[in-house]
């Protein structure tokens, strides 16, 4: 990582969180990077608890929080944006410590009740309030403060190259009254940099999680059970309760694989085991099934037969999340744990690749939990329903002859900007930022349409594990097959993005909005209306009609601004905490707000019954919506004219260039490509994905060669643009809109055998066939002249 890249980055950055009206403020950089630190498992969602609090003279300031799922660590969020000309792009610890500062002092002024005289309305007031209180105490052990900052590390002395920062763990020694009992306890605090070097590594790292590195003191004894050379090793081990309360203290649910974290509901401390710790310590490991722990790399020596192992990396508990947490929680009670012990079976496992590691990470974890209920969901990004929907948002125009830009892996679209540097312009005009969209925000906006706000709410794996299970069966829930999704299927997904973003805009934020809680009301008010347009096990409301328009009608707005003035009001009343956006994330609010009289009142009166039958498609309509439609798959000839388009002289540079680096079989496919080009010939789906995974690995290994890069022929993207936006406004008569691109082609002087070009695409798309580059190349051509 070079100075030169990170101050490339610092541009495309803020132009990343630069609002549509051309803003760019804290809050852009702060949910810009927040759904990275969920990817990167250091927080358990991406949605914070908004509580904008500053009082320079006191040194305190913080601009949100949130509550880790167990419910222990509370985490505080600061962002620190430096908009370009500023002096000071660059910064050293110095700097950090300064503004680390301000959060901590937020937080030990609160407890000490130096911060009562906050106004009711404050956004932090509730922050406040709970902070002052003997419960909260009691229930936090850890702060941890992410100082989220788009500035440049480099080293403290001398030189000017990036450096990556680590901060010491603090104490602040609490006192509280509880139970009449006066009480005293240490609570560790963190300290988190989140600065440009950081984010960008998420972004060139495509989302991968920060690995946990486990140092054993002293080292841990084990036996040798499985050695599947070059796959992976497996010992048996035997853990003190007393370093998995240590290790859950450091780690809390980052310790846990995420098909696990997702599943494990934290509902307490389970019963048995408390009682078991509390009176038969000695014979836990015996009752106990023990934790199965997967890791990537390892320090271990062998003697006499016994295995010592001194640190894994990549440690993950794929088995035993709820063992851990129990163990963790019956110690904060105040029950001794010294004398428990508890089995483990630990696999270090190897692959080449980082896919081949996950595939085998997650049946390692699958089948550790085949006796339990976590059902094994595919939650990375190659899910073969996710690329599905990939495959549809490259082939899909909207009414506009314009593409929604679906990010299946993160980081996916700055990963184009990087490659083609010089057509930044042009990619940024094809894919509008308002119709840009993550994975994870793919999940919220969908699952808000339905009956879980809470898990909105939640966010996280808690979601995206909702949405995973909804897009695996169809409308009579069976399971769906991924290449089952279709049409309707893609319109309907972003016309529910759509409406989550038009609601959000309608709540509005600052000054001038409904309120503060758009993030709790935004769902919630999706979710009613949903449930207001539901029979039966169908939901019959015109989502089809938001896709034509691309945006919410006027009627539909206006009704959509009382529903949320109303939920507003609703959530706040049923709402049993004065924390609303934490208690949000309870089912028990979703049900009292839907058997609320004000709710039913709501539905009964006549604007809202004719708003509903204006948007409410009948059962005919319903079904011919959703009958099975072909839509072609424009994927993989939108990846040969990418690749094609670059020319053959860049793939033989790029030989050159990295031909060192590159082994003897890659070498081999990089000439193929070039003779492709030079032919014009289509290339196969597996050289495609090669060219992909080796342009992205050179590309993250030196980034700069590609900054003087130019495409050869980019009017080969606008080219397959054209005939992919003629295939969509023509879908029942495609074949014949082909056949008269080339009747008015011959009309225009183009000689017949490149006006055939036409609808010899039209006849080869009727056949579920790609069409040919040379046919392409043809058009182009006749563009040109």
């Amino acid at each position: 990582m070079t100075l030169n890249e990170l101050t490339s980055f610092f541009g495309t950055l803020l132009n990343n969180i630069t609002s549509e009206d051309n803003n760019v403020n804290r809050r852009g950089l702060l949910t810009y990077v927040l759904p990275a630190l969920n990817l990167a498992r250091l927080t358990d969602s991406e949605e914070i608890n908004e509580s904008y609090f500053l009082r320079n003279g006191e040194n305190a300031e913080v601009d949100g929080y949130q509550i880790n799922e167990s419910g222990e660590r509370l985490q505080l969020f600061l962002s620190n944006l430096i908009l370009p000309g500023a002096e000071r792009q660059v910064a050293r610890k110095d700097y950090y410590d300064q503004l680390f500062s301000r959060p901590r002092n937020f937080f030990t002024k609160a407890v000490k009740k130096q911060l009562s005289d906050v106004q009711a309305g404050d956004p932090a007031a509730i922050l406040i309030r709970s902070l002052e209180t003997a419960d909260f105490q009691e229930q936090i052990d850890v702060v941890e403060i992410f100082l989220i900052s788009n500035t440049i590390s480099i080293e403290t002395r001398g030189s000017q190259s990036a450096k990556n920062f680590a901060f010491t763990d603090d104490e602040i020694t609490v006192s509280y009254t509880r139970n009449k009992e006066r009480k005293t306890k240490k609570i560790r605090i963190i300290y988190q940099l989140i600065d440009l070097n950081k984010i960008y590594n998420y972004e060139i790292s495509e989302g991968t999680a920060e690995p946990i590195v486990i140092n054993f003191d002293p080292p841990l004894p084990a036996i040798q059970a499985a050695d599947d050379e070059g796959v992976f090793k497996s010992y048996l081990a035997v853990l003190p309760a007393t370093l998995l309360v240590k290790l859950y203290h450091s780690y809390s649910s980052r310790l846990l694989e995420r098909n696990v974290r997702s599943f494990l509901q934290f509902k307490g401390v389970n019963k048995q085991l408390k009682d078991t710790i509390d009176s038969e310590p000695e014979k836990f490991i015996a009752y106990n099934n023990g934790l199965t722990i997967t890791a990537t790399a390892s320090e271990i020596s062998q003697a006499g037969g016994i295995a010592t192992i001194s640190s894994l990396t990549d440690f993950q508990i794929v088995n035993g999340g709820q063992t851990t947490a129990s163990i963790y929680f019956t110690n904060k009670d105040g029950i001794d744990v010294s004398k428990v012990n508890v089995t483990a079976k630990i696999n270090i496992v190897n692959a080449d690749d980082r896919d081949s590691l996950d595939e085998l990470i997650s049946k390692i974890s699958q089948y550790s939990n085949s006796q339990n209920k976590v059902s094994s969901v595919d939650l990375k990004s190659r899910s073969p329903h996710l690329v599905k929907i990939k495959k549809l948002s490259e082939s899909i125009t909207d009414p506009s002859g314009t593409k929604w830009f679906f990010e299946r892996i993160r980081g996916d679209f700055n990963t184009l900007l990087r490659i083609y540097p010089n057509q930044k312009t042009q990619i940024e005009r094809n894919y509008p930022k308002q119709k840009r969209l993550s994975k994870e925000q793919v999940a919220k906006y969908y699952v808000a349409w339905g009956t879980s706000p809470y898990l909105v709410r939640k966010g996280g794996e808690k979601v995206f594990r909702d949405f995973m299970d909804f897009i695996q069966l169809d409308h009579n829930e069976k399971p769906l097959n991924p290449e089952n999704l279709g049409r309707a299927f893609y319109e309907d997904l972003i016309a529910k993005a759509i409406m989550f973003k038009d609601f959000e805009q309608i709540y509005g934020a600052g000054e001038g909005a409904i309120g503060q809680i758009r993030s709790s009301v935004v769902p919630y008010a999706l979710s009613l209306l949903y449930k207001m347009t539901l029979i039966k096990k169908h939901n019959y409301f015109d989502l089809g009609a938001i896709w034509v328009t691309q945006g919410l009608p006027e009627d539909l707005k206006s009704f959509s601004r009382k529903l949320l003035e109303s939920v507003q009001v609703w959530l706040k009343t049923y709402s049993k905490s004065d924390d609303l956006g934490e208690y949000a994330k309870k089912e028990d609010l979703w049900n009292d707000v839907l058997k609320s009289p004000e709710f039913a009142a709501f539905e009964r009166l006549p604007e809202t019954k004719a708003i509903i039958s204006r948007y409410q498609l009948s059962e005919a309509d319903f079904k011919k919506r959703y009958a099975s439609v072909e839509t072609f798959d424009f994927s993989l000839i939108n990846e040969n004219c990418r690749i094609h388009s670059n020319g053959a002289k860049f793939y033989t540079s790029f030989k050159l260039k990295f031909s060192d680096m590159l082994t003897a079989n890659e070498l081999r496919k990089i000439e193929e490509l070039v003779q492709k080009i030079q032919v014009k010939h289509n290339l196969s789906e597996e050289l495609a994905e090669f060219e992909n995974a080796i342009i992205r690995k050179m590309q993250a290994a030196d980034p700069e060669w590609f900054l003087d890069f130019k495409i050869e022929n980019a009017n080969l993207i606008n080219t397959i643009g054209q005939i992919t936006n003629i295939y969509n406004k023509n879908l029942s008569r495609y074949k014949e809109a082909f056949e008269a691109q080339t009747v008015k082609a011959i009309k225009k002087g183009a000689p017949e055998y490149k006006a055939n070009a036409w609808k010899n695409i039209g006849t080869l798309i009727s056949r579920d066939e790609d069409p040919l580059m040379t046919d392409i190349y043809k058009i182009t051509e006749m563009a040109a002249e």
